[in-house]
């Protein structure tokens, strides 16, 4: 299986064993979708758990876990990040996962001429802003919006955006 990280398990809700999940997604109720959640166990092994039921409050994800049915058994996962299995994702186009788009070169989509490398993805509210460590060695933020990207490949790694003057250091 290949995993993909989609959470942290933050606090507890509630007496009856229901935890909090702070979702790393664009969509909360993404996570609605899914009844089996992972948690690592040590570095080769995951633990599977099958929830119970999934829903989303004030931004926060709200996942009661089977065999989890009280706050002593809850509060020991407290802290834990939460994986999907990735072979059970289906992403609309245009969606992308953060893991896939880190690592990917940044080109001009006019000129080909190649910018930079994607290091990190933060969303800051109106868009996601990607970080790309430049040729010249500067970190710059990229919007990530339909008026400057021109194209994703990530079977390529590849990003085409639209520059406009002054957007880095050489154009």
């Amino acid at each position: 299986m290949n995993y993909i990280e989609t959470g942290e398990i933050t606090s507890l809700h509630g007496i009856r064993g229901e935890v909090k999940v702070y979702p790393w997604a664009d969509y909360p109720e993404f996570l609605e979708e899914f009844d089996t959640f992972y948690i690592k166990k040590n570095k080769m092994h995951y633990q599977r758990l099958r929830a119970v039921s999934v829903r989303t409050h004030k931004g926060m994800v709200l996942i009661q876990f089977e065999g989890i049915d009280n706050t002593e058994l809850a509060r020991n996962l407290i802290g834990q990040v939460i994986y999907l299995d990735r072979d059970e994702i289906e992403l609309e186009e245009g969606f992308y996962f953060i893991a896939d788009l880190i690592g990917c070169t940044v080109v001009n989509g006019e000129t080909g001429r190649e910018i930079g490398i994607v290091k990190d993805v933060k969303n800051l509210g109106a868009s996601d802003i990607y970080y790309i460590e430049g040729k010249d060695g500067k970190e710059y933020m990229f919007p990530a919006v339909e008026e400057f990207l021109m194209g994703t490949d990530i079977k390529e790694k590849i990003i085409k955006i639209k520059v406009i003057e002054g957007m880095f250091s050489e154009d």
